[in-house]
């Protein structure tokens, strides 16, 4: 299981099993659109994962383009589209990376644009490079300094970026 999910069993078990961490029979992670009670964990997850600031407000006008990945009540992942087939986020919560919750997302979102080529911009060390070619992204171009305006003068985070392409015609 996800590392995630063995500190919860841990933090439960050596509670005594007090606490309401007890999942039932299935500890399955479910999967819905972006709903409003989402909102908050959203905005922090994709702040944590990219830069500060995120706001997917505007996401809740088209859910349809989204996906969150939940284990009980906690966001642990999501995903957002354009209606054009760009992937603007994809995150999943640390601890959580051994789950295949971003395959699974990513494959539901690419369900969305059946007909329209899939792209996306992704910094050139992210390691969700290997993903998104397993998926058939190719990169077509290289830009210098695209996360520039978005990132903190002192990040760490390598601002050049791919702008990759998953053709569908």
């Amino acid at each position: 299981p996800p590392v995630g999910l063995r500190l919860l069993r841990e933090i439960r078990a050596r509670s005594g099993g007090d606490l309401a961490l007890d999942a039932g029979p299935s500890e399955a992670i479910s999967y819905c659109y972006f709903q409003k009670q989402h909102l908050d964990q959203v905005n922090n997850l994709l702040g944590r994962t990219f830069w500060p600031g995120i706001d997917q407000s505007e996401a809740l006008l088209c859910p349809e383009f989204s996906i969150v990945a939940l284990y009980r009540r906690l966001v642990v992942g999501c995903a957002f589209i354009t209606p054009d087939a760009y992937l603007t986020y994809i995150a999943v919560l640390p601890g959580w990376e051994g789950a295949n919750i971003a395959s699974f997302m990513l494959y539901h979102l690419s369900q969305s644009c059946p007909n329209k080529d899939m792209t996306l911009h992704v910094s050139a060390k992210n390691p969700a490079m290997i993903l998104y070619q397993k998926f058939g992204f190719k990169p077509e171009q290289y830009i210098v300094d695209f996360y520039d305006k978005y990132l903190p003068q002192s990040s760490w985070m390598c601002k050049n970026a791919f702008f990759m392409r998953m053709r569908r015609r």
